[in-house]
């Protein structure tokens, strides 16, 4: 309601390139911050992911999470294919939870989808929310997406994922959040 988001996402690149020498140097490694939407107007995102960024040369790889709820405008979708261009990824979070269609999917191009936790939560219990999360799985495979599953908590649950080929999973199951002095 302030319209601090892109300040906030700012100060986030910002600290995090100050912290890059507590994760893995390696390309592989993935660092997401969260984007909304209204940070691509004017391409703003652009220039902030150039300026506190890539002017840092990290090694790790840039993964912008969009909400699926916080529409990206067509106009706004001209941006990504820069993004790509200068080696950032795009990740829909909370995928399933929101208004997407498959025509936003198309707009985005987005290289990773990931699962909404009510999806995984749902493993084994609840039989609308896993068949939901087995067509995401078969989606994300069709259109050659890779997929994050949030949310994991228990071993059947990771079991059930790995199985039918969810490329990574976060949760509890393997961490809590934790200082970042502690990460390493």
């Amino acid at each position: 309601q302030q319209h601090l988001v892109a300040q906030l996402t700012r100060y986030v690149m910002s600290e995090t390139v100050q912290r890059l020498h507590f994760f893995p140097q390696e390309k592989r490694f993935h660092i997401a911050i969260n984007v909304a939407a209204g940070h691509f107007r004017h391409g703003e995102i652009i220039q902030d992911v150039k300026k506190y960024w890539l002017a840092n040369r990290p090694h790790q790889q840039l993964l912008l999470e969009l909400t699926e709820r916080d529409s990206l405008a067509n106009r706004d979708c001209q941006y990504i294919p820069q993004l790509k261009s200068l080696g950032v990824m795009l990740a829909v979070d909370d995928f399933g939870t929101g208004h997407s269609s498959l025509q936003w999917l198309e707009s985005l191009r987005p290289d990773v989808l990931k699962i909404d936790k009510i999806f995984t939560a749902a493993i084994g219990t609840d039989a609308v929310n896993s068949t939901v999360m087995d067509i995401i799985i078969a989606l994300g495979h069709r259109l050659k997406i890779d997929l994050i599953a949030e949310g994991v908590e228990t071993a059947p649950q990771a079991a059930y994922l790995r199985k039918r080929g969810v490329s990574t999973l976060q949760g509890y199951l393997y961490s809590h959040p934790m200082p970042i002095d502690d990460f390493p």
